[in-house]
């Protein structure tokens, strides 16, 4: 309940900050369906001046009848404006706090972990509630205006007339029942349509193209698609029999006990105890008590979806506060690193994980050094550059960047100092100059600055081979867009890695892993020239790397193993020691010859 009434002030006060003049006009629309409320009552007097031929009560139902069109229609075309209005202020200040927090969330395991992928799959599913919230709440104020107003005009024609108000209570009562089968159907489905969409999604995508062809994957695929969606849509399918079953019975009972009112009231009319006028809004209201019970259980359940949707907002709001909490340090790094990086009994375990990704891991980095980190797949590598660059907080023990524990670090501030390439980079697809230039934004001009970067990432053929040059558009998919091989686009990623010219940690994640051997010596040629630079400077390269051509160029080899440290010294110390390392080495040396 708490969250609700938290979604709830969540959209007035937005709406009202966004625009209160226009929030107020939108009542103007509640108004309107107020005064439509009271026609029952017009065509009450109207009847009731035919039969008794009296002109006054005649002219009077015509004049109100008109005036109160009139004046309702005014309201409904200020009110209808203003709505559709703040609408769209309303879907733009959401659109643009969603990209904010996403934006702004510290660390990454909101893209990793599955429970929070779900929560995140159902947010983008309903996302577009939120720009409809206010129009649902308004929805709801009208109907229950309307329907108050119209509630009045029956019961003062006739007592009995309530009889039917009564009968149509426990249909909106069940509502709060049928807003909770709604919301099983979106938890209970959203793994399945987070599952069906990935898919579509791959399926569209250039880089699985081949291996759908050539494997013969698409009947598979469009299986398993059918299968997700089927999936997902059958909670839906399965509650919807509940909604038919339900509105039936209430339909029967209304309409079954509406006859036996209405044949009450017209035997009383003819013996002379209810006058025309009362009958006749007995008769126009029946219709519309059906139609209030209607309107405020869709109005009610379409408010919910928009509350749930807010609730979701307030979820990620939440979510995202607490990363922030864990990232509150204000101190900033050391212009240069005196003492060096220490691991401290560092442990990480991922979000949904039954054991730890590091475990107790004690490791010195000393300023100027270059460190390997070699190991096979799932042994920590990786994990330890996110922990590092603080896309993840430790589970226990902590990071030290000169004594200073990397928590109380202002996060922003120390990823300012760091630079890499990592495994698993982004293509931008903009023009080249952007492309590598992103990795510097405050000299995104430089083109003296972006050839260097290339030329130290060893992209300088990638250069040559643009139409354009560094104007060239990258991406196919874009007007006069250039493809690039998977090749190409690694060389400018650690072209962008190499715009930081002065960075305490320089992180290498894999950085070759699709280039060619005649690429991969120039580049760590240049990778040599960088992490000497960077190591007079006081800062620290970290090399992740399978292969074991350039390892041996590294002041510190580190061989870890399930998340844990094996050994760790030179190159030619562990080669002697005929360790992991001179075992792992032995093995991809045999593999090259």
């Amino acid at each position: 309940m708490k969250t609700t009434l938290r979604a709830l002030w969540l959209v007035f006060a937005t709406t009202v900050r966004a625009s209160p003049l226009q929030s107020l006009l939108c009542l103007a629309e509640t108004a309107s369906r107020a005064l439509s409320a009271l026609n029952p009552l017009f065509y009450g007097l109207f009847a009731s001046g035919a039969v008794r031929q009296d002109a006054a009560m005649l002219l009077a139902a015509v004049v109100g009848l008109i005036c109160t069109t009139a004046v309702r229609m005014i309201f409904e075309i200020i009110g209808t404006s203003a709505r559709l209005r703040q609408m769209d202020t309303i879907g733009f200040v959401f659109q643009h706090r969603i990209a904010k927090i996403m934006g702004s969330i510290e660390t990454l395991d909101h893209q990793e972990s599955p429970a929070l992928l779900d929560k995140l799959q159902m947010f983008r599913d309903y996302a577009g509630s939120l720009a409809g919230a206010l129009n649902s709440i308004l929805g709801l104020i009208n109907t229950v205006v309307w329907s108050a107003t119209s509630l009045i005009v029956a019961i003062t024609a006739d007592w009995r007339l309530i009889i039917l108000v009564l009968l149509g209570l426990p249909r909106i009562l069940l509502t709060r029942m049928t807003v909770r089968w709604d919301q099983e159907v979106e938890d209970e489905g959203s793994p399945h349509n987070r599952r069906a969409n990935e898919l579509v999604d791959l399926c569209h995508r250039v880089d699985a193209g081949a291996e759908i062809r050539v494997f013969g994957l698409a009947p598979e695929l469009r299986r398993i698609i059918r299968r997700s969606t089927r999936q997902w849509q059958l909670p839906t399918i399965r509650k919807a029999g509940r909604y038919m079953l339900v509105d039936l019975i209430n339909g029967l009972v209304y309409y079954g006990a509406a006859a036996a009112v209405l044949g009450w009231m017209i035997i009383d009319t003819f013996a002379g105890r209810v006058d025309v006028q009362a009958i006749t809004i007995a008769i126009t209201a029946l219709g519309t008590l059906q139609v209030m019970t209607s309107n405020i259980v869709g109005t009610t359940k379409w408010a919910a979806q928009s509350i749930r949707s807010a609730t979701r907002f307030v979820w990620l709001q939440d979510y995202a506060r607490t990363v922030h909490d864990r990232f509150t340090g204000d101190r900033k790094p050391p212009p240069k690193l005196q003492i060096g990086i220490r691991f401290e009994n560092v442990s990480f375990r991922y979000a949904g994980a039954t054991r730890n990704a590091i475990t107790d891991l004690t490791l010195d980095l000393a300023p100027g050094q270059v460190v390997a980190l070699v190991g096979e797949n799932g042994a920590g590598k990786s994990t330890l550059v996110k922990l590092l660059t603080g896309m993840y907080a430790p589970t226990s023990g902590r990071i030290l960047i000169d004594g200073i524990d990397l928590a109380d670090l202002d996060v922003t501030a120390w990823r300012q100092r760091c630079t890499g390439a990592f495994q698993d980079h982004a293509n931008f697809e903009f023009t080249a100059a952007e492309t590598v230039g992103l990795g510097a934004l405050d000299r995104m001009e430089d083109t003296d600055a972006i050839k260097r970067a290339l030329y130290d990432g060893a992209g300088e053929n990638v250069l040559k081979a643009l139409p354009n040059g560094l104007a060239t558009q990258l991406g196919t998919r874009w007007p006069k867009g250039i493809g690039l091989s998977g090749g190409q686009w690694q060389r400018l990623a650690i072209a962008r890695g190499m715009m930081r010219r002065r960075p305490l940690l320089l992180a290498l994640d894999e950085p070759t892993s699709a280039l060619d051997a005649a690429t991969e010596n120039a580049l760590f040629e240049r990778y040599a020239a960088a992490t000497r630079e960077t190591g007079r400077r006081g800062g620290i390269t970290l090399l992740v790397t399978h292969r074991f051509s350039t390892v041996a160029a590294a002041d510190t080899v580190v061989v870890l193993s399930n998340g844990q440290i094996a050994e760790s010294g030179t190159h030619t110390y562990l080669l002697r020691r005929q360790g992991a390392y001179a075992e792992l080495y032995g093995l991809q040396a045999r593999g090259y010859s």
